[in-house]
Formats: C-alpha cells, structure tokens, sequence
C-alpha cells in the first residue's frame, strides 16, 4: 500500500472520453444513470445498494452535490478491470478525501448478504436463518417475511467501513482487496497511467 503524507495511491479505471475530460481540468462525478445503464435487468436491487453507500459514505467523507455515486478506486492495480477504450489512471489521493472497504464487503452488500466483522459474527447469523430454513440470505431482504432478520442484514452493513478509521489513522489492514470510493476525480490527483 503506497500512503505517505497524508495522501494515497489508488487506482481506477475510466473511459478514454472521462480520462481525458480529468486531463483537461473537468471533475468527473458518477451518475445513478451510469449504475442504472451498468445493471439494467436487475437495477432495483443495486440501485438500493448505492443508494445505501451514498448516505453512508456522505458521513465519512463530505460528498459534493453533483456526486450521485461514488468513484471506485483500488489500492492494488490487481484488482483493476481494463478493456480497450478504457485507460488505467494512477491517482494521489488525500485520505480524508476517500472512503474504504474491502472489495469482498461490497459484494457481499450488492448480493443482500450480511457483511459481519468477523468471519463468526457471519456464521452466527447464517445459523440463525437456517433456524427459519432460509437458504439465501437476500430472501431476508427482498421479502416482507423476516423484518427482524431484514434490519439485522442492512444493520450488518455498516461493517463496511470498519477499516476506514485504522486505514486513516497509521493503519495497514492485512487486505489486499481493499479499495476505495471517491465522490469525484480531480485532475490534480492524477499521478498518471498504467494502460
């Protein structure tokens, strides 16, 4: 992990078109029609997903009017997806600018999976369903039928950002899959490119 006064590297990849409008000086914001264009058939059930990490994130991180969504950035370039007409971009960051997590929590929130803070607390919880003889966690969410279990999920959430405190302050979670959410990109943070 590449953190040294009070900034970090990330990485992100981005269309050539936004690459190029950052150079030029122009802030990119995420769109919730970027999301919606992204994950079209099943849409409702992300849609909710972000819309939970913007009010959440908003209070980690102060988040700018014209931000609808967050930026996914990565610690380690590993876990960046190019394709062709898309560009690598290198950015410096300061840290209280962005909001971590790990890569593997977020998934699990997109699939209306109970994110615990440890591996036990995720066991725990996955016995209490199967007490009810319910075999898919999303089931929880998606049905008017467990309101306990529902607000013991989205409750479980909030682990999300459990390493973003240690991670600011001096920290160094032993996770390679961590990653980060920005609410824009600034052309001053762009350390460079790596495709």
């Amino acid at each position: 992990m590449d953190r040294k006064d009070g900034f970090i590297a990330l990485y992100t990849v981005q269309l050539n078109e936004i690459a190029d409008s950052i150079k030029d000086g122009h802030c990119h914001y995420v769109k919730m029609k970027y999301i919606e264009d992204k994950y079209r058939e099943v849409k409702g059930v992300f849609l909710n997903a972000y819309r939970w990490y913007v009010r959440q994130a908003a209070e980690i991180a102060e988040k700018p009017e014209q931000a609808e969504s967050a930026v996914w950035t990565f610690v380690n370039e590993k876990y960046t997806d190019w394709h062709p007409g898309y560009t690598v971009m290198k950015l410096k960051v300061p840290l209280e600018e962005a909001v971590f997590f790990r890569m593997s929590d977020w998934n699990k929130v997109l699939n209306l999976r109970y994110v615990g803070r440890k591996k036990e607390e995720e066991d725990q919880y996955f016995k209490k369903l199967e007490k009810f003889g319910i075999t898919y966690e999303g089931d929880v969410y998606v049905t008017p039928f467990y309101p306990q279990l529902k607000r013991e999920l989205v409750a479980s959430w909030s682990n999300l950002f459990r390493f973003d405190d240690e991670l600011k302050n001096g920290g160094l979670p032993e996770f390679e899959d961590m990653q980060a959410g920005l609410w824009c990109i600034k052309k001053e943070w762009v350390a460079g490119e790596t495709r």
